[in-house]
């Protein structure tokens, strides 16, 4: 590999890992050349936003930290992973659905998880029953009414687990060699 070629890696990696930000800055450059006065506007709404959810971000990893050295990755793998078997995603379902919070805090707390042993089913099963939120229905109730706020909980809680195995299979999933194929 020439020293170009491994460049390229580097810079292809970097654009594989950092697109999002990456495209803000794009997006950004490009409303400064277009619009300054709204760009810079929307600069500083940014940060005010950046700001207000900084000490969040900052609780939310300090906790990650906690969890990570706190709980063995053997007792995660063992109550979270394959070997929870059913029981792992009754309790993926049940902690959906008392979960509140934004998305960002929601998952950097399960990828720290999944690193720690959990399957994805579990994961996944997490997030389609945070969905339901029970300390929220009566808000849901009081706008929606009890018929559609119990029917939409009980599929969504039904439904999670389901969600939860076929996402699974499909992060799993990988296709025969071409000589081990059926012919």
């Amino acid at each position: 590999m020439t020293p170009a070629d491994s460049l390229l890696v580097k810079a292809l990696k970097l654009l594989r890992s950092q697109w999002l930000l990456l495209s803000v800055i794009a997006l950004y450059l490009w409303a400064f050349q277009t619009t300054p006065e709204r760009a810079r506007e929307a600069l500083e709404m940014s940060g005010r936003t950046f700001g207000s959810v900084l000490l969040i971000i900052i609780s939310v990893f300090g906790l990650m930290g906690l969890l990570q050295v706190w709980i063995s990755r053997d007792k995660v793998a063992a109550m979270l992973g394959k070997e929870g078997g059913w029981k792992a995603l009754v309790i993926a379902a049940a902690c959906g659905t008392v979960l509140i919070g934004p998305a960002y805090i929601i998952f950097p707390l399960l990828q720290s998880i999944r690193a720690q042993g959990a399957r994805w089913a579990v994961i996944t099963t997490v997030l389609a029953a945070y969905a339901v939120k029970i300390p929220m229905i009566p808000l849901e109730v009081q706008f929606l009414g009890w018929s559609f706020s119990i029917s939409r909980s009980v599929l969504t809680i039904l439904t999670a687990i389901p969600i939860g195995l076929l996402v699974e299979a499909l992060m799993e999933w990988r296709p025969a060699p071409y000589g081990n194929r059926p012919r």
